[in-house]
């Protein structure tokens, strides 16, 4: 029976989805499809010798076939063939990827081509790389279908030219700045969370000018980070200056000579920089209280640090404050300037000291600042703690900062009560336990705050803590596998979730026990996922039958679930803050996936690859950043699609025209979506087949 499903209109969303086909197949049938199955090797002995003699038969087929692939790249706004541009072939039967380049009418072609499902992107200098089939620089493009023997003329690949931002970066006193370099960075969704990736970079010439090509479409923030060097002879000169100041106040203050000469030193000083203001504050009659002011920014040397902040567009040091700067197809922005700011510069430094009075070697503190971007680079500083716990950060510009430590020690072994730092055992620890490779290692954390408004900042305390623990169990849910023999090769692990990743540098492994048991020490704070893998299993007795897997062969287990602390930690992070430890965490392995595919066609029944296919819950708790409930794919030139692994539960199934990588994620979008889309349930290992038929045109 066919279902029709009228959707609301939607500039992305296809008009209406049309229900096909929809057939549930056994997962027991249908999970290896015969006597011995896929066999998917793992394990020991005899399941080690069958996957070490299925790769010496693989290695002796040769990667060459009978299919052909022909196109031509053009641009993508004249539509005129676009010669030299390299276009690349990939896909698992090529065991890697080839490469080739057009020639004067912009034609390529692939040939001895074994069977198989492959992707292909065009790129030129001066171009965007582009998928084949996508609908935008930066978009999914088609997989293409190609069978043994078929010669396949792809459609011309439009290559659209880059855009360009350019402009002038000028000193303080409005003078070119040459050297300075100025990076792009282009903001994008990763893991469902808006980031910025570097997407350009250029150097200022002798006129201060700089230009940035090759930019795809999209929001860019724009920064200058002009070089510290060279500031010796200012630093002197503004030190020198400050103390002829400071004299001639100390002597005359009372008197309207004093404010004289203040004036006139504030006049030579002045040239619009920061110096010539204070000072020109001064002689306006706050002498006092900018006396003051100056007599702190002064160091027990006489001197005053001072350096060039990072500049973002339109001129801020702020990062919060940077103005978005859009770029279309082949657009040339121009007039994106910089003036550099002259900036009191500062050290921040302290004492790190350990949980038990000793200070483990290799002990790293980092400096980040509050006002950032996720994904901004160069915005921290990281040093090591000396032998006494000192550390020092130099040229610290004013702001808001997070001052983190981090150390790794190795836990006592059997027999002694010594904790040893991993730096002096070599190597970086860790491991899976059981084993008797390495020693357990906990990770000891600590944390500040500190302002820094241009004076020196000395009393960082930071007191080393031992991390949280979480502790649990691994359980095996089969119908077909048998457990793994040995539990101690069953791999624990606890990822960082979110723009604070690696804030305090990842977590060792667990130790897995062999009935299962596993802990995971020195956890510092932070939002993570429980996750694990499991070594393949063999088949049970009796479990042949009707096209199972036979006993003795080796199947995956797949991990199914990971709760802690009452959570998934698979769909919501689990968050750990002081003195939380985790003691009921259990993840679970099961040999039963889902698998969902079907067929895309247009109104006219005809297989269509020219949109994306999004599979999401209707369950908006479940619209969160990196979901792994959420799936977006494209099918291939025969229309095709497949979506595997998705936990059971109810979906909605969308076809779009066009979707930003990541965007999926994005509960507005979603919500859109949800009206738009047709509607399935998965159960546990099911197998369904969902054709999805467009009607009508898009709006």
């Amino acid at each position: 029976m066919t279902m029709i499903l009228h959707a609301r209109t939607n500039l992305r969303v296809a008009v209406v989805l049309a229900v096909a086909a929809s057939i549930l197949i056994s997962p027991l049938l249908s999970a290896q499809g015969g006597q011995g199955g896929t066999a998917q090797q793992g394990g020991r002995g005899g399941v080690r010798g069958a996957a070490a003699a299925q790769a010496r038969d693989a290695a002796q087929v040769p990667v060459v076939g009978t299919g052909m692939i022909l196109g031509q790249v053009i641009s993508g706004d004249a539509g005129t063939p676009v010669r030299r541009a390299r276009v690349t072939l990939s896909g698992a039967e090529l065991r890697g990827q080839r490469s080739t380049v057009t020639d004067d009418e912009g034609r390529f072609v692939f040939t001895q081509l074994p069977a198989g499902r492959y992707t292909m992107n065009a790129s030129k200098a001066g171009y965007v790389t582009i998928a084949y089939g996508a609908k935008a620089p930066g978009r999914a493009g088609t997989p293409i279908q190609l069978a043994d023997g078929q010669k396949l003329e792809g459609r011309p690949i439009p290559m659209p030219k880059g855009g360009v931002v350019t402009g002038v970066v000028l000193d303080e006193y409005g003078e070119p700045s040459p050297g300075t370099a100025v990076r792009a960075l282009r903001q994008v969704i990763r893991t469902g969370e808006k980031r910025l990736e570097s997407a350009g970079t250029s150097t200022t010439d002798d006129r201060g000018m700089y230009r940035i090509y090759g930019l795809q479409p999209g929001q860019y923030v724009v920064t200058a980070q002009p070089r510290n060097t060279g500031l010796g002879i200012l630093q002197t000169s503004v030190a020198a200056e400050i103390e002829s100041a400071l004299s001639q106040m100390q002597q005359q203050m009372g008197g309207r000579g004093g404010l004289g000469v203040l004036a006139g030193v504030a006049g030579q000083a002045g040239r619009g920089g920061q110096l010539g203001d204070l000072l020109q504050g001064m002689a306006g009659g706050r002498g006092q209280q900018m006396l003051d002011q100056l007599q702190q920014q002064l160091d027990p040397d006489g001197q005053t640090s001072v350096g060039y902040a990072p500049v973002f567009f339109p001129g801020t040091t702020s990062p919060s404050g940077a103005t978005m700067v859009e770029v279309v197809v082949g657009q040339e922005r121009f007039g994106v300037d910089f003036q550099l700011q002259l900036v009191s510069t500062s050290q921040v430094s302290g004492t790190l000291s350990g949980h038990d009075g000793a200070v483990p070697a290799g002990a790293q503190v980092t400096l980040a600042p509050l006002d950032t971007l996720p994904g901004l680079p160069g915005a921290t500083q990281t040093v090591r703690a000396n032998q006494t716990g000192g550390f020092n950060f130099r040229n610290v510009t004013p702001g808001q900062y997070r001052v983190t430590a981090r150390a790794q020690i190795r836990l006592p072994q059997p027999g002694t009560e010594t904790e040893v730092p991993a730096a002096q055992m070599g190597g970086r620890g860790g491991g899976r336990g059981g084993r008797g490779q390495n020693v357990p290692t906990e990770i000891l954390w600590a944390q500040s705050e500190v302002t820094v408004d241009g004076r020196d900042v000395n009393d960082v305390a930071l007191q080393l803590q031992q991390g949280m623990t979480i502790t649990g169990r691994v359980v095996f849910d089969g119908t077909r596998l048998l457990p793994p023999a040995d539990l101690t090769r069953v791999r624990v692990t606890l990822t960082s979730v979110g723009t604070q990743d690696g804030e305090f540098g990842g977590v060792p492994p667990a130790t897995v026990d062999a009935s299962g048991r596993f802990t995971i020490t020195g956890v510092p704070p932070g939002r993570y996922s429980l996750r694990g893998s499991a070594p393949a299993g063999t088949g049970g007795p009796g479990v042949g039958q009707g096209g199972a897997l036979a006993a003795g062969g080796a199947g995956s287990w797949q991990l199914q679930s990971s709760l802690a602390g009452g959570r998934e930690t698979l769909d919501f992070p689990l968050e750990i803050g002081p003195n939380m430890n985790v003691g009921d965490a259990v993840i679970t392995f099961a040999d039963r996936t889902t698998e969902l595919s079907g067929l895309l066609q247009d109104a006219q029944g005809v297989a269509t690859s020219d949109y994306s296919i999004v599979i999401f819950p209707t369950d908006p708790r479940y619209w969160v950043p990196q979901a792994r409930r959420i799936q977006s794919v494209r099918p291939g030139t025969d229309g095709r699609y497949t979506v595997r692994n998705l936990p059971p539960g109810d979906y909605g199934l969308a076809a779009v025209t066009d979707v930003e990588p990541g965007e999926w994620f994005d509960p507005a979008f979603l919500r859109e979506l949800l009206a738009a889309s047709m509607r399935i349930t998965l159960n546990d290992g099911d197998r369904k087949t969902q054709d999805i038929r467009l009607a009508g045109g898009l709006p």
